[in-house]
């Protein structure tokens, strides 16, 4: 009996997480938003170290994406990353393909690598920067394009049967979602146009805000007071024409991202 209760919290948990996902993302009004939106949602909801969301024609050349949308430590890795080793990722490789079209998830458990390039990946990439736990989940998005969505932790059970189980739940209603948005919202774009507008000041707490630091982590970095922060922050939305932290986040990101592929 207490074997069956606890077979059914665990369950209750799993469904609670991928509905918790999906509530952070239902109202995206564009796929800008929704890489953003969906970044932050996994790595709380789950608890990783890091998330990403790379797009491209196929799940493979998704790995050659040149502004993805990352939060957590692997935006410290994307140089290395584009430089060396999006080739022989092993989430683009023709074993996690064959997962990803059947339930579009993948983990690192489940797949350990036929080539020696993708083995070089896991050892000298992954296993080098401490990232033991990882997944991968494969959407559809406009133009017929690809998405793979990646979760990452120092953990090695972090991302265990339950999660999985939690993910798979996700896949299906997360591609219906994805599918059919749009790449930006008029919002969106006057929101990008209306950052050239910050004086220096603000556009550095704006870029802040951006990478995900609270008030008070921003106030430590800049040597302003958390009150003075928030202030600030108040300024921002006022002049962007955007109504949350979040929105300001997604401007943020999109501007850097934008700039980072015209630049590449």
């Amino acid at each position: 009996m207490s074997r069956h209760a606890g077979a059914t919290s665990d369950d209750k948990r799993h469904y609670e997480r991928a509905f918790r996902v999906l509530e952070g993302v239902d109202d995206a009004p564009d796929l800008e938003t929704f890489k953003s939106a969906l970044v932050d949602t996994l790595a709380e909801v789950y608890h990783v170290r890091s998330t990403t969301f790379f797009v491209g024609r196929t799940a493979q050349l998704a790995c050659a994406d040149p502004a993805p949308t990352l939060i957590g430590f692997t935006r410290h890795l994307l140089p290395e990353y584009q430089e060396r080793w999006f080739s022989s990722d092993i989430f683009g490789s023709a074993e996690a393909f064959r997962s990803l079209s059947t339930s579009r998830v993948a983990t690192l458990a489940e797949i350990n690598g036929e080539k020696p390039e993708n083995r070089q990946y896991i050892t000298n990439y992954l296993g080098r920067h401490g990232m033991h736990s990882a997944a991968a989940i494969c959407l559809d998005v406009r133009g017929g394009r690809k998405a793979l969505v990646g979760l990452f932790d120092h953990d090695p059970d972090r991302i265990g049967p339950g999660e999985m189980f939690s993910l798979r739940l996700l896949a299906r209603p997360l591609n219906q979602i994805a599918r059919h948005l749009p790449e930006t919202s008029p919002e969106t774009r006057s929101g990008h146009l209306q950052l050239k507008k910050l004086s220096p000041r603000q556009a550095e707490v704006a870029r802040l805000v951006g990478e995900g630091f609270s008030n008070a982590a921003i106030g430590d970095i800049l040597h302003l007071r958390p009150e003075s922060v928030k202030k600030y922050v108040t300024r921002i939305l006022a002049i962007c024409g955007l109504s949350n932290r979040t929105e300001l986040a997604i401007a943020v990101r999109g501007v850097a991202q934008t700039s980072s592929g015209t630049s590449a």
